[in-house]
């Protein structure tokens, strides 16, 4: 098995709730133990609810403001731990975006939440999918 470039990364999937930003905080500490850089993924969903242009708006405020508020933390986070964080935001599902971006980024472990609130109406518990699919170590933080 080859050795490849680059520094060492973990992805961590966050969506705002309570469960993902334990995760992202577990993983935090992952990173700076372990001298690995961060990649914090904020996936765009409209969901079930989003079924007249009000509530498709009022769902796509609630996500700007979210991700807002993770990019701070994780800004404030890198900046007192000094650890490498990088943000992505994408448009899709949860499951299909974590699995893009790790194998995008060959990442070395993927962490995320296992409340039932990521994704969890589009495809039952992506956390066990990823678990059950997955090419890398998934963490999943309750």
């Amino acid at each position: 098995m080859g050795m490849r470039d680059g520094q060492r990364t973990i992805l961590v999937a966050v969506d705002g709730y309570e469960s993902s930003l334990r995760a992202a905080a577990y993983a935090v500490g992952l990173a700076r133990r372990q001298g690995l850089r961060l990649v914090v993924l904020y996936v765009h969903t409209l969901g079930p609810f989003a079924s007249t242009p009000d509530s498709i708006n009022a769902i796509r405020a609630a996500n700007v403001e979210s991700v807002r508020a993770v990019r701070i933390e994780m800004d404030r986070q890198a900046t007192a731990l000094g650890v490498d964080i990088a943000v992505v935001e994408r448009d899709g599902s949860p499951y299909a975006e974590t699995v893009r971006l790790a194998g995008e980024l060959r990442v070395d472990a993927v962490v995320m939440g296992g409340g039932r609130n990521f994704g969890y109406q589009y495809f039952g518990s992506p956390a066990t999918r990823l678990v059950r699919n997955a090419q890398w170590p998934v963490t999943v933080i309750p």
